[in-house]
């Protein structure tokens, strides 16, 4: 079951999971052919809700505790027709069910979903609290977390901040290592980025983004992201001075977008309408816009409404319902609690985490699939990486050890400074040594920092993952001819020569090798 999520800087947009109810990981994208009853039942969902829908509330109506994933497949379908409230009270006693039995994925889920509902309508610090909550409950490199993160840049745009807006999309397209083969997101992620770079760098730059947009929501049968692909199309017409083009590309957005029930972006598009026409059509298209703000309990969007229409009767000289509307836009803008949003934001400062740039500096550590045969080529790896994680981690000390039997993992506090440990283990799973991360005492390791510490040693463990195992070369030269033993013999003894300190050298490993050479030489 696909959960949706509206979103977009000062508006919202539709995105989410692809996953039918009941699924639990690795929902993905949906494809055109070979589908899966799981990818079938998603695709009931998103072409046919209204098939799905009873479905889901009769299972929901017969069940004390309904599923979870029941719950926010009816959420994905009734948010989307503007009725996410009708299961605001189901969702949150799930929520507390969830937490009250350590379901942490559920509950990441639970509170995203309450997010978006917050979010629509227009109860920003609400919608922040969830997304922090999801943020503090599911893996960062989940879906959830992803779509938080966008959550939380919708938020920065609302209050302008198009700068950490921006950085906080960075952080979910760097967490979410499954965005490649997920259109549906990256949809999502592509309209987002349109509405900063049209707010930042003119509706030109965000062209290519919106084609991309609307090319990923095709590939997935979303005709809510094309329709509100569109609408931005049709906002940066405007914004070029292309009036006619703008309006024809907003009733064509309007018009999809009635067709597929997605009523907070039909409002939107006739808020377009309205400012693109004028006289009765006018306010015609504002009234629409108001009545669907109203049905759908978006705040915001009644506040836009008020205000549109607030203008047009001022142009037509009617001051006695100009000064009404007026007032209810500053009555419904002062219910938002904007003023408190700053402030939260700036408390989750968190979701800004990376000014040295780890993130991608780690995912470049993890894409490059470097190739070693010893320990002294992972070594290698290692002291050309050292320099620029310690920098972009803010560690006082990063160390690789490596320790027969490992090192115990965890935190340690000592008098000078604060330590993580990661044990590192072969390929047998034995443990070979560790990862030791410092910092000054009492440095507070957040989320992020376990989580990029857990990334660095998984780096590691893959190249560690190459090297031979203990004996592995000696039982491989029992199989073989006696002149392909000894060669293989000379190689095991140089690579030893290579890797093993001047002690054990003074100890004859060189004789060893002389001896072994000489014997290779004999047998051809």
């Amino acid at each position: 079951m696909a959960i949706g999520e509206r979103g977009e800087g000062g508006g919202k947009g539709r995105g989410g999971r692809t996953r039918p109810a009941g699924a639990r990981r690795g929902g993905g994208a949906v494809t055109r052919t070979a589908l899966s009853p799981q990818a079938r039942w998603e695709r009931l969902v998103m072409r046919r809700p209204g098939l799905a829908l009873p479905r889901l509330q009769r299972l929901i109506a017969r069940e004390d505790e309904p599923p979870f994933q029941a719950l926010l497949g009816a959420f994905f379908i009734l948010e989307r027709w503007g009725r996410g409230p009708e299961l605001q009270a189901e969702l949150e006693r799930a929520l507390a069910r969830a937490l009250q039995h350590r379901l942490l994925e559920e509950a990441a889920e639970l509170s995203e979903a309450l997010g978006r509902m917050h979010y629509q309508r227009g109860d920003y610090v609400q919608a922040c609290n969830a997304w922090s909550q999801t943020l503090e409950l599911a893996d960062d490199e989940t879906r959830w977390a992803c779509l938080a993160r966008i959550g939380l840049a919708h938020l920065c745009f609302a209050l302008g901040d198009w700068a950490r807006g921006g950085r906080v999309l960075d952080q979910a397209e760097l967490h979410y290592p499954q965005l490649g083969d997920d259109p549906y997101m990256r949809s999502k992620i592509a309209l987002n980025r349109a509405v900063s770079l049209r707010a930042t760098q003119g509706p030109q730059a965000a062209l290519p983004r919106l084609d991309e947009a609307r090319a990923d929501a095709r590939a997935v049968g979303h005709r809510d992201y094309e329709a509100e692909a569109m609408w931005h199309h049709a906002r940066c017409a405007r914004d070029s001075g292309a009036l006619d083009h703008a309006l024809a590309l907003a009733l064509e957005a309007e018009d999809l977008s009635r067709r597929s029930r997605y009523r907070w972006l039909q409002a939107q598009t006739l808020l377009l309408v309205s400012e693109l026409r004028r006289g009765a059509e006018a306010v015609a298209a504002a009234q629409q816009a108001l009545a669907l703000g109203e049905a759908i309990q978006s705040r915001s969007l009644q506040a836009a409404a008020h205000g549109r229409l607030g203008q047009l009767m001022a142009e037509q000289e009617q001051l006695g319902p100009s000064w009404y509307h007026q007032q209810q836009r500053q009555r419904l803008e002062a219910t938002l609690g904007q003023t408190e949003l700053p402030a939260r934001l700036e408390q989750l400062a968190r979701f800004d985490t990376d000014p040295h740039g780890a993130e991608g500096l780690l995912l470049a550590l993890g894409r490059s699939a470097a190739v070693v045969t010893s320990t002294a080529e992972v070594e290698a790896q290692w002291q050309q990486a050292r320099p620029r994680l310690m920098e972009s981690l803010a560690l006082t000390g990063l160390e690789l050890r490596w320790t027969p039997g490992g090192l115990a993992g965890g935190r340690i506090e000592r008098n000078d400074r604060s330590s993580q440990l990661l044990t590192l283990r072969d390929a047998s799973g034995g443990a070979v040594g560790a990862l030791v991360l410092e910092r000054a005492a009492g440095a507070v390791w957040s989320r992020a920092d376990r989580s990029r510490a857990e990334r660095l040693a998984g780096w590691l463990q893959r190249m560690i993952a190459q090297l031979p195992l203990p004996g592995a070369t000696v039982a491989a030269i029992e199989t073989v001819e006696p002149a392909e033993q000894a060669r293989a013999l000379v190689a095991t003894l140089e690579r030893l020569s290579g890797e093993t300190d001047a002690a054990v050298l003074a100890a004859g490993l060189p004789q060893a090798l002389a001896l072994a050479r000489r014997l290779a030489a004999r047998l051809g």
